[in-house]
C-alpha cells in the first residue's frame, strides 16, 4: 500500500517561485517528494520499489507514479524546474549509468549498456540530476536537516547496507570517477583485504558493509543463537520468536544493558568508530551525520560511536543523528534542483 501526504497551500502563504521533484529509489521502497524553492515539501508519496530486469518498464512505472503525484498538486512535468533521483549504487550523472548496485535488479544486466538519461528523456526533457542515494541524503541533510548551512559534512547511513556522502567546501564531493564515499568497500584488515580481492569486479556487497551493516549484525546474532547463546532478552524483544531476532532487537537490548547483545554489536561499533576517526583525521569535517535504520532512534549506537571517537582523536567533530529520516534522499533530490548544490 502506498503512503501519500499532501500539504495544501493556504492563501496567506508566500507565492511559490519554483517546483521540483526529488525521488529516492531504495531496494525496498521508493519515495517521491514534490517541493518548492522556499524549502517546503508539499507532497510525499512512498510505494514499493518495482523489481524488474526491464529498465524501460522500471522508469515507465516510476514516471506513472510521479505524474499521479503532480496531478494531486495541480502540476505537470513541464512545470518542474527539474527532477533529482537517487539510486543505491555508484551513479555517473553524465553518462546516466549505475554500477555496484546489487539492490537494483536491472543494474547488473543493463547499466553498462543502457543510458538511463535517454530512457528518461522519452518522458521528461527538463533538468535531470542523477546520483547515489547517500549523496542525495547528504545534500538533503545539508539543505533542510541536521547539517543545514554547514560546509564540511559527512553523511553515513547504516541500514541493510552501508553508505556515505561527502560535502567539502560546501560542495558535494564525488572524486575522479564518482566513487568518493563508497565506504562499503573499505578494507578493515587482512582477512577483509583477501575477501575484497575475491569480490573485485562483482556486484557483491562490500567487505566493510559485511562487518558493520544491519545485515551484518543480524547475521551475527543468528549465528550466535544457532551456536547456543541463550539470547533471552533479544528473543523477548522479538516477541518470543528467536527466528525474528535482528539488528534492531540487538541494539535495543544492548541499550538496555544486555551483555550478550553488547558483545554481538561490539565488532560493528569498533570498525565504524575506527573508520570515522580516520575520516576525521583525513578530511576534518565539521559534522558527521549518521542515519539509516540501524542508527535511527537508538541513542546507544551513537553514544558508543561518539565515546570511541573521542578517545582516539582530539580533532573536533560533531557526530549527530540524521533529522530527515528516510526522506533525506528525496529531499536531497530537491536540493540538487532548487538549492545551491553542485550537480
Amino acid at each position: 500500500m502506498a503512503d501519500i501526504f499532501v500539504h495544501k497551500q493556504h492563501r496567506d502563504e508566500p507565492k511559490v517561485s519554483g517546483w521540483a521533484a526529488g525521488i529516492d529509489v531504495g531496494g525496498t521502497k521508493t519515495l517521491i517528494c514534490i517541493g518548492t524553492a522556499e524549502r517546503q515539501v508539499v507532497l510525499r508519496h512512498k510505494f514499493p520499489t518495482v523489481h524488474t530486469k526491464d529498465v524501460h518498464f522500471f522508469f515507465e512505472r516510476l514516471f506513472w507514479e510521479l505524474e499521479n503525484c503532480l496531478e494531486q498538486t495541480g502540476l505537470s512535468l513541464e512545470q518542474l524546474k527539474g527532477i533529482g533521483i537517487g539510486f543505491p549504487g555508484m551513479v555517473d550523472n553524465d553518462s546516466g549509468t549505475i554500477t555496484h548496485a546489487p539492490a537494483i535488479q536491472w543494474s547488473s544486466a543493463d547499466s553498462t549498456h543502457v543510458n538511463i538519461r535517454s530512457i528518461i528523456a522519452q518522458r521528461y526533457s527538463g533538468c535531470l540530476v542523477l546520483d547515489n542515494d547517500v549523496n542525495m541524503a547528504a545534500l538533503g541533510e545539508q539543505w533542510l536537516g541536521a547539517a543545514r548551512g554547514l560546509r564540511h559534512v559527512m553523511m553515513v547511513t547504516v541500514g541493510t547496507g552501508i553508505g556515505s556522502g561527502l560535502i567539502l567546501n560546501g560542495e558535494l564531493y564525488k572524486g575522479a570517477a564518482g566513487g568518493a564515499g563508497e565506504m562499503a568497500y573499505w578494507i578493515a584488515g587482512e582477512e577483509q583485504a583477501r575477501q575484497a580481492a575475491k569480490q573485485k569486479g562483482t556486484d557483491e556487497f562490500g567487505v566493510f558493509e559485511s562487518l558493520t551493516s544491519g545485515t551484518a549484525i543480524t547475521r551475527s546474532v543468528k549465528s550466535a543463537l544457532a551456536s547456543g547463546m541463550p539470547g533471552a532478552h533479544m528473543i523477548r524483544l522479538a516477541e518470543g520468536d528467536r527466528d525474528k531476532v535482528g539488528a534492531r532487537h540487538v541494539l535495543q537490548a544492548a541499550a538496555e544493558g544486555d551483555i550478550e547483545a553488547q558483545t554481538i554489536v561490539e565488532p560493528a561499533l569498533a570498525h565504524m568508530a575506527m573508520a570515522l576517526t580516520n575520516v576525521i583525521s583525513l578530511l576534518n569535517p565539521e559534522m558527521i551525520v549518521i542515519g539509516g535504520g540501524v542508527a535511527e532512534g537508538n541513542t546507544y549506537y551513537l553514544d558508543e560511536i561518539r565515546q570511541r571517537v573521542a578517545l582516539w582523536t582530539d580533532i573536533p567533530c560533531t557526530i549527530v543523528p540524521a533529522e530527515l529520516g528516510n526522506e533525506a534522499g528525496a529531499i536531497g533530490g530537491l536540493a540538487t534542483i532548487l538549492g545551491s548544490a553542485v550537480r
